[in-house]
């Protein structure tokens, strides 16, 4: 009994609350890092157009408002090289086609409330960079960039 107890204290202590987005550290890992340098450099080559992780310029802490910012928010999303954190879902990155410098087309496994799914998505870059937008069939989904 105390073995199930101290796991289910390891569990909650790792895994942040529901509702909330750990965007403490977002910045690359040395995998990551490795991944987007052999990325970039391929496409700065003309290899491929078609990458494993999301280029930088998309990547950061984003919420609908600058005021959300550094709060736990429904809006609370994180990009990182090969993830992408929402406050109720994870995307795992599966596949990046860059169409532009501020467009690219990505493909995730999404991991959240109990469901995986694939899905595919536009994402835009907003001018300056301070923002990102999804596109969807409703419109675009805007986020802006919370300052560091």
């Amino acid at each position: 009994m105390q073995s199930l107890f101290l796991i289910l204290i390891l569990a909650s202590a790792q895994a942040p609350a529901t509702g909330t987005v750990d965007d403490g550290d977002w910045q690359p890992d040395s995998r990551e890092a490795s991944l987007m340098g052999n990325d970039d450099e391929a496409v700065t080559k003309g290899f491929t157009r078609v990458r494993k992780t999301i280029p930088t310029a998309f990547q950061g802490v984003f919420r609908k408002t600058l005021a959300e910012c550094g709060q736990a928010s429904d809006s609370a999303l994180t990009v990182r090289p090969t993830k992408m954190h929402f406050s109720a879902s994870e995307a795992d990155v599966q596949r990046v086609r860059v169409d532009g410098s501020r467009k690219i087309v990505v493909t995730s496994i999404y991991d959240g409330n109990g469901q995986v799914w694939e899905k595919t998505e536009t994402i835009l870059l907003g001018k300056g960079g301070h923002s990102i937008a999804f596109q969807s069939e409703q419109g675009p989904d805007t986020r802006l960039r919370c300052p560091r």
